[in-house]
């Protein structure tokens, strides 16, 4: 990929199903993770052709962390409408969603 602001699926269902797919892979990446495995370092390139190495424990940190900015900026564009935006606060989460893990 050379590029962040790529369509990769212009048809909604399409998104909804790549989307179901990526969920699926990173619960499977992340139950097979240990400690020993977090702690590895990593290498990688950017978009911008720079190399980089990070431990699957930081680049697991950057989904969350970048998965959160995602939250935030679908959040206010729903204030924008105007329509009440879902909740997105972690501990309403885990107060209202059954935790089976």
């Amino acid at each position: 990929m050379a590029a962040r602001n790529l369509i990769l699926h212009a048809d909604l269902a399409e998104l909804w199903q790549a989307q179901q797919r990526v969920n699926e892979w990173i619960v499977a990446w992340s139950d097979r993770q240990s400690d020993a495995t977090l702690g590895e370092k990593r290498r990688f390139t950017f978009i911008s052709g720079e190399d980089g190495v990070m431990t699957g424990a930081e680049m697991l940190l950057h989904v969350v962390n970048h998965t959160t900015y995602h939250n935030g900026w679908v959040a206010d564009l729903f204030y924008q409408i105007p329509a009440k935006p879902p909740t997105t606060d972690l501990p309403v989460f885990l107060r209202d969603v059954p935790q089976q893990l």
